[in-house]
């Protein structure tokens, strides 16, 4: 007995490590949720902590405009620059603390990652649900959870806007991922 046909063009153990590693990467926000804040108020008081969010910007938008650049092509090289652009006025405008900006790398990387599990499943209908629907009600459902666990937990709050922040960044990444994507949903 083969593997499904809707896995025929991604192997199953690509499919299962592409899986596991988005996994494993969601478990890690979730885990350093409690962590997070003291080593943002370390950063802050040692005064690097503005540095460091530029620099975690800096490196995201550079691997973000290598990812696939030859295959990305003019028109689709036009819309990544615009979709950072879009992200990082977001992030620049918001009023809230530079730590808190960091949502809009960790869930544009897991919308990413998300579409990037679907990448080759090879199925031609139902494109819409699979490269667009299903990434984006994931990273709703995991930004509300990050927000869920943070209520939770001591010394830190449930906020709605974060949920919304986590949405939209993981969304950004959910077209990121589209500019590199082979053939055009």
């Amino acid at each position: 007995m083969g593997p499904a046909p809707h896995l025929t063009s991604c192997k199953m153990p690509e499919l299962l490590i592409r899986r596991g590693l988005t996994l494993a990467y969601l478990l890690l926000i979730y885990s350093t949720l409690g962590i997070v804040r003291p080593v943002a108020e370390f950063l802050r008081s040692t005064g690097i902590l503005q540095i460091t969010v530029l620099v975690l910007f800096s490196v995201a938008i550079l691997l973000i405009l290598l990812w696939r650049f030859k295959k990305a092509g003019k028109k689709r090289m036009a819309v990544r620059l615009g979709l950072l652009v879009l992200l990082v006025g977001i992030a620049a405008n918001v009023e809230a603390l530079p730590e808190e900006r960091i949502h809009f790398i960790t869930y544009g990387l897991l919308g990413w990652l998300v579409c990037w599990c679907f990448e080759n499943s090879n199925t031609p209908e139902r494109k819409l649900l699979r490269y667009w629907i299903l990434p984006c009600l994931l990273v709703w459902l995991a930004g509300s959870v990050d927000e869920l666990i943070q209520w939770w937990l001591p010394m830190r709050v449930f906020d709605i806007r974060d949920i919304v922040f986590n949405a939209v960044a993981g969304m950004n990444g959910i077209a990121l991922f589209a500019t590199g994507r082979g053939n055009p949903p």
